[in-house]
């Protein structure tokens, strides 16, 4: 009879086993799912568990809780009293004793059983998700928890209706240490039989015993039923137990089969000989390959020798060889991410990482959209650009005309009527005086008025101009003149441009520059250093600017130092950018489009050289830049054109 018990009730504990450990692997399904895609969105995450809630009618309830702070609860109809749950929180201290036993255990944690909303009781199974760091050890993301119907369970094994006294302890997954916590508790105290019920972390005791209490038997009879049935036994539980193993392989196979094909994403995984090891639907589907290809054991080069011979990558078409090549070793250096197209018109973006045991994980996302709206992109800002050329063009037209009129309005007394006028008041004597007077007020109105026109017109064509240079660099339609060119008069007439400009503010301007020639195009160098010279008096109150050049290996080194209010550090690093200035009350001090630093940057880069700024804040600014210098440095001769006249 105890024989008997004993087997009835190890059949049971390994039923119970045998439930609880699919309960994790699917725990274990949901984390792994988490750690692919911890940014998983509250649908995502609700489509997944509603999948997993059809096959199990002992689930109740799945959350996550990244930081430990719960944010996604399914169902949702349960989740009211869950979300924000923190378990870190005053109060939470039981709760924070599962986790920290889950993570030191690496393994899922059934703690329970606990009250449930509904009256009913059930166990939470607590599993760590951990992401893998390239860098360091795995990072720690937060956790999953399943709340599980376990009296469901009993209820399924007919553990409910079972004709004996029957009761389990090990609360929290304790064993023979924790609290009972179901059945007729005064079974254990009834020379019961005992059975185990092992859990990933833990395990519970099950107890049994007769309900009118053991019948007494003689001891030869009892002993030899006890040889007899431990005999039957050990050879039964040897027999289940190897079925039951291969029963969970076949199990576990298919899980985590079903897992990775419910990825929306391609997946493989090559072992360390690079053979397929396991992919899903979605991969087979990028690399447009026959099913038996993708079967265990298949190198990846026939994988995508296959895919190439049927033209299915588009730019491995008319070089096949060497774009194979390339991605095998892109292949084995499993580094960043590459983006392919794909004969359909799809891209994908194929990102790879070695595992630690040599393999290689590979996922395939399908970027197309983005991949369009880029050159969706591309195509406008070229349409912009060339907007901007036209339009430049036909506002530059006008702004000849009145650039051309503004000096004789500017200087009236030039104009032969304005002469005439004149001459005549002259001749009326003092008669004349009075109206002459007024004409010269007049003519001093005009003149100012003139001026402002003149300096607005000039300030309006060096925007445009600007734009103009900056769409002609974005179109590529900007070509560099190059030839031999002098630092020194360079400098020289740069200096004397914006001489008068930085009298104005009380500066001094000064250059420095040896005799030192440079390979390119003239017009563009100055024009670079003219707008660093203006700037640098633009934000410069008080002491001096200065333009130096010298030697800098290969290079000539252009410098502006200026004494003025200097950059914030936080915006030096982007002060070269289209439209930046150090800051906004900067641009409506100073104007400008904010496209002159850019601008200067592009045409340096053109030359192969390279721009740099130091700046402290209330003491100035140094902006440099380099021009490859001229393979033959010769002194030359002063041009005639630039000798001065005799006196």
């Amino acid at each position: 009879m105890r024989s008997k018990l004993q087997y009835e009730l190890n059949e049971a504990a390994l039923d119970l086993s045998l439930i609880f450990q699919r309960n994790a692997d699917t725990i274990r399904a949901v984390s792994a799912l988490i750690s692919i895609e911890p940014d998983i969105s509250f649908e995502r995450f609700s489509e997944f568990s509603q999948k997993i809630f059809v096959e199990h009618n002992d689930f109740v309830q799945i959350s996550a809780a990244p930081d430990l702070v719960v944010d996604r609860v399914y169902p949702t109809n349960q989740s009211d009293g869950l979300l924000g749950l923190d378990y870190r929180a005053p109060g939470n201290d039981e709760l924070m004793a599962h986790v920290t036993r889950a993570r030191k255990a690496q393994s899922v944690l059934f703690a329970g059983p606990v009250d449930l909303e509904n009256g009913d009781k059930g166990v939470v199974a607590h599993n760590v998700v951990y992401l893998d760091n390239a860098d360091s050890d795995p990072v720690f993301w937060g956790l999953v928890n399943l709340v599980i119907d376990y009296q469901e369970a009993l209820h399924v094994l007919g553990l409910d209706e079972a004709p004996y006294r029957l009761a389990i302890r090990g609360k929290d997954a304790r064993g023979s240490h924790g609290a009972i916590f179901w059945g007729d508790r005064s079974a254990f105290a009834a020379d019961p039989v005992f059975a185990t019920v092992n859990l990933p972390v833990g395990s519970w005791v099950m107890a049994a015993a007769p309900v009118g209490g053991w019948q007494n038997y003689s001891a030869s009879i009892t002993r030899f039923y006890a040889v007899v049935g431990a005999t039957t036994l050990v050879v039964i539980l040897l027999l289940s137990a190897a079925t039951r193993l291969i029963q969970m392989r076949i199990r576990a196979v298919a899980q985590m089969s079903s897992a990775i094909n419910s990825i929306e994403d391609g997946f493989a995984y090559y072992n360390s000989d690079d053979r397929l090891v396991a992919c899903n639907d979605k991969y087979r589907d990028y690399h447009g390959g026959a099913s038996k290809l993708f079967t265990t054991g298949t190198r990846f080069e026939d994988i995508l020798r296959s895919g190439v011979s049927r033209g299915h990558y588009a730019e491995a078409i008319g070089q096949e060889e060497e774009w194979l090549q390339t991605r095998l070793a892109q292949h084995r250096a499993s580094e960043g991410a590459i983006d392919q197209k794909l004969d359909d018109g799809r891209w994908v973006r194929m990102s790879e990482s070695r595992t630690p045991d040599g393999g290689t994980v590979g996922f395939l996302v399908d970027i197309t959209e983005l991949m369009n709206a880029k050159e969706e992109a591309e195509h406008a800002n070229l349409a912009k650009s060339e907007f901007l050329d036209v339009m430049s063009h036909e506002l530059r037209t006008p702004l000849t005309v009145v650039l051309g009129g503004t000096p004789f309005l500017v200087k009236p007394e030039l104009l032969p009527a304005t002469q005439k006028v004149t001459a005549r008041l002259a001749s009326m004597g003092d008669d004349g005086a009075p109206l002459a007077k007024e004409v010269d007020t007049m003519l001093a109105s005009y003149k100012s008025l003139a001026g402002k026109v003149e300096r607005s017109a000039r300030s309006l064509l060096t925007l445009i101009n600007e734009v103009l240079d900056y769409s002609k660099i974005e179109a590529g339609r900007m070509k560099l003149s190059r030839e031999m060119s002098y630092c020194d008069e360079i400098i020289d007439d740069v200096i004397e441009e914006y001489r008068a400009k930085a009298a104005e503010k009380g500066l001094t301007i000064e250059g420095d520059a040896p005799e030192l020639a440079i390979y390119a195009d003239e017009p563009r160098v100055r024009q670079v250093l003219e707008n660093l010279v203006s700037n640098a008096i633009k934000f410069t109150e008080v002491g001096s600017v200065k333009v130096q050049a010298q030697t800098f290996g290969d290079f000539a080194r252009f410098r502006v130092i200026d004494t003025g209010i200097g950059i914030p550090e936080d915006r030096v690093d982007g002060i070269f950018e289209k439209f930046s200035q150090a800051n906004t009350s900067d641009r409506r001090r100073a104007g400008g489009t904010g496209l002159g630093l850019a601008i200067s940057k592009k045409f340096v880069e053109m030359h192969g050289g390279t721009v740099g700024v130091t700046s402290r804040v209330g003491e100035g600014s140094e902006f440099s830049f380099t021009i490859p210098k001229h393979v033959v440095q010769e002194s030359r001769a002063i041009p005639e054109q630039r000798a001065k006249p005799a006196a």
